[in-house]
């Protein structure tokens, strides 16, 4: 309720904020614009505010981009399909007028959720299969994801070895449709995959806009810091890992 975070940034002094909290349900944020607003992007701002001598990591979205642009680079223009994107493309600018050393890091995470009052994209596939229901995922949605265990393991490294800072993609090196990742997943399982149906997002009616190209490319972040970022073979065996 305060207009400010001077009292948290006070009591616990951090060197580094890691902002990823957000509203992440897209047709919630299309019906919810000025809550999403401020959860999503204005709390970077007051962060900033506030915590004038701490680092940001801001962690945000595909969903900045417009659909039709395949394995979008830092270098093209953001234009975002719905207000879920529009939040993190203004947290984002947030980021970079702020002229100090902040980061805004744009990826695509799959994996556990730690509210176990929700469920995440791939916790819905896997646990749908694992009660026998059917399931119908996109063909024409293709994506680079990345798991939040492998995103972990880049912000420890940031955190240990490097200053970058501005905007930087960290995915998955390969993309893939969504109905083709949650058959693999589910094959790797041992699932039933005729329970998973192939679909179009043409036919389906949502709040908000959706692209059908989610796809980034993150050679610039293995480039400047000589990382390798997960093949799709290495996403899919984290998972399976995870959920075993």
């Amino acid at each position: 309720k305060s207009n400010s975070f001077d009292n948290i940034i006070d009591w616990a002094k951090p060197e580094v904020i890691i902002h990823c909290a957000a509203i992440t349900n897209v047709d919630y944020c299309e019906e919810n614009a000025e809550l999403c607003m401020k959860v999503n992007a204005e709390s970077v701002n007051k962060f900033l505010a506030s915590g004038v001598s701490s680092r940001m990591i801001f962690i945000s979205s595909e969903s900045v981009f417009p659909d039709g642009i395949n394995m979008a680079s830092e270098k093209n223009e953001t234009a975002p399909e719905n207000v879920y994107g529009r939040s993190k493309d203004a947290g984002e600018k947030y980021i970079q007028d702020s002229g100090d050393p902040h980061l805004a890091i744009r990826t695509t995470i799959v994996g556990k959720n730690i509210n176990p009052q929700k469920k995440s994209f791939v916790e819905w596939i896997i646990y749908s299969l694992k009660d026998g229901k059917d399931i119908t995922l996109f063909n024409d949605a293709i994506f680079t994801p990345i798991t939040i265990w492998h995103l972990a393991d880049e912000l420890e490294w940031i955190l240990a070895n490097n200053n970058i800072s501005g905007i930087i993609h960290i995915n998955g090196r390969e993309s893939i449709s969504k109905y083709e990742f949650g058959f693999r997943v589910c094959e790797q399982l041992g699932f039933d995959t005729n329970l998973i149906q192939k679909g179009s997002i043409n036919n389906m009616v949502f709040k908000a806009k959706r692209s059908h190209d989610q796809t980034m490319d993150s050679s610039y972040y293995q480039l400047y810091t000589k990382r390798s970022l997960p093949s799709m073979e290495d996403t899919i065996k984290s998972i399976t890992n995870h959920f075993t």
